[in-house]
């Protein structure tokens, strides 16, 4: 099994030095600003991916500020693949982490004790189209669907001795939302 994934990658870096050969690699980076909304709020995003850019495709790492119900700092990989003659349109997708931003809930818990946050999955795939504004940048708009996952737990301490033991509860949040983005690539 490990021999066949060996040979995949292998295969893969192949290719892609042969396409790199045919056609120019360049760095990309994409600035992005997202309107998110799902069950809950509408609320914002902000995105940056760095990477590099060979024929039709683009794939890179990114980070960003999540601000959908509690704030978060995903950190994932995108890929793109543009189509049409001008490769103006494409189709992107996003998978990483979810890390929380800080340990306490906002005034909408405010009666426990002790919180703490962990992160869980980050995903995004959705369509773009990308408008040419000068040689080497771009003005992209995309529509999608995103969802990230966290957990809490979430406590009262017991702060006499005649307690029997304290009490925790665990939530899990699953959000799924659109994802409205406009952004400027250089």
């Amino acid at each position: 099994m490990k021999t066949l994934i060996f040979i995949l990658i292998i295969s893969f870096l192949v290719n892609i030095s042969v396409s790199a050969q045919k056609s120019k690699i360049h760095f990309r980076s994409i600035n992005q600003f997202a309107m998110v909304g799902g069950e809950s709020q509408v609320n914002t995003a902000f995105q940056t991916v760095n990477g590099i850019k060979f024929s039709n495709w683009f794939t890179g790492i990114g980070i960003g500020v999540d601000n959908y119900r509690y704030r978060t700092l995903p950190l994932f990989f995108d890929g793109r693949w543009f189509f049409g003659e001008e490769k103006k349109g494409f189709i992107y997708g996003d998978i990483g982490y979810n890390f929380p931003m800080k340990d306490k809930p906002g005034k909408e818990i405010s009666y426990y004790d002790t919180y703490h946050f962990t992160g869980g999955i980050y995903t995004d795939i959705g369509l773009g189209y990308q408008v040419p504004l000068c040689k080497k940048s771009s003005m992209l708009f995309s529509l999608g669907y995103s969802y990230k996952k966290m957990k809490a737990k979430i406590g009262l301490e017991c702060r006499t001795s005649s307690c029997p033991l304290d009490y925790n509860s665990i939530y899990e949040f699953s959000f799924n939302r659109m994802i409205l983005k406009a952004g400027l690539v250089f």
